[in-house]
């Protein structure tokens, strides 16, 4: 069925309205079978339609230099409003911008939505190549062809593993990341790091290669310099550790203390009983709110590791001496004292 391209949106421009009237014409053509010939010599008409200056011209570079692409993404019924924002026939409704991080947030929150879709590699690249086209000329779209050009690739890897746009305009510098490892300190940079990973990333859906790139990006929240060179040295020492204790859920203050990033306060005790109650309550400190039994063998596998010394020997002995027991009651989240007596670490009350 044709519309007629005279039919007139009262809420848009003339270029919108035609643009989104012209396509869904083509979609109707495609849905009756039209050939290739027929849907590339309406589309030509419909550039005509617009009267003479920068748009028909551009329409109609668009159209000869995309037409292949446009096909797809029309068999894919792919939106025309959005199709027609991307040829910048339709003014995107932008919120208000005032800053580089604002334009950003929009630009890449228009991707995600698009990614959700599923589009496929290829119509992505086309939607990348044409994404500036959202902002109207001017700063913010020479801004974003900027990044378009300098970072290309490496969007598409991080529109693939689904990273949400505060994760990625911060790796662009375009939002801030308010910690920094040599300034503050790496204890307090991984703790903010992991923080704010877990509020961004559900983890827990996510397979072993969206984890890695999560990890190997990380480090891009800084600027070249010493800041990154000690942020990649700690990831690269300690990826797999990082990796297994992500897919755990450990808390942040968790991850950082086991990995050596944060010092823990070294244990004071005269008894077992006084090391049994210590470190069981680190221990239950140191697991999720959702954990599982394995989860808790990753972590009595490990925990040793955040004491020195006699304090880790003695800590070795102990989960190995009651390494069965401490499963069952950390599964069960006894309390410490309940816990030490049924270990015979402590008398009974």
């Amino acid at each position: 069925m044709l519309i007629l391209l005279t039919t007139i949106l009262n809420d848009d421009s003339l270029e919108c309205r035609v643009c989104i009237q012209g396509m869904t014409v083509v979609y109707d053509l495609i849905e009756d079978g039209a050939t290739e010939e027929l849907i590339e010599h309406y589309l030509e008409f419909a550039c005509n339609m617009f009267e003479e200056g920068e748009w028909k011209e551009q329409c109609k570079v668009f159209i000869d230099q995309e037409y292949e692409k446009l096909i797809k993404i029309l068999e894919g019924e792919f939106p025309v409003e959005t199709l027609c924002t991307l040829m910048s026939a339709c003014e995107y409704p932008l919120p208000p911008i005032n800053g580089a991080c604002d334009a950003c947030m929009v630009g890449f929150t228009f991707l995600e939505d698009l990614w959700s879709q599923d589009l496929g590699i290829e119509l992505m690249e086309f939607v990348l190549e044409y994404v500036c086209y959202i902002f109207p000329e001017g700063k913010w779209r020479d801004e974003c062809d900027k990044f378009m050009d300098q970072e290309y690739e490496v969007f598409i890897k991080w529109l693939d593993n689904e990273f949400p746009p505060q994760m990625i305009c911060t790796l662009l510098d375009a939002c801030e990341f308010p910690i920094d490892p040599i300034d503050d300190g790496l204890c307090y940079f991984c703790e903010g790091a992991f923080t704010f990973l877990y509020d961004l990333f559900d983890f827990d859906l996510m397979n072993d290669q969206q984890i890695e790139v999560v990890l190997e990006s990380l480090c891009g929240l800084f600027n070249e310099g010493p800041a990154r060179q000690n942020c990649d040295k700690f990831i690269d020492q300690e990826y797999e550790e990082l990796e297994k204790y992500i897919k755990a859920e450990f808390p942040p203050t968790a991850i950082c203390a086991l990995v050596g990033a944060c010092d823990v306060q070294p244990p004071v005790y005269d008894t077992e009983c006084e090391f049994c109650r210590i470190f069981y309550r680190m221990t239950l400190d140191f697991i999720s709110a959702d954990f599982t039994v394995h989860d808790i063998e990753i972590l009595l596998d490990s925990v040793c590791d955040v004491f020195q010394n006699e304090a880790q020997a003695q800590c070795v002995e102990f989960v190995n001496t009651y390494y069965e027991a401490l499963i069952k009651a950390l599964n069960e989240k006894w309390p410490a004292n309940t816990a030490c007596e049924a270990f015979n670490a402590c008398p009974a009350q």
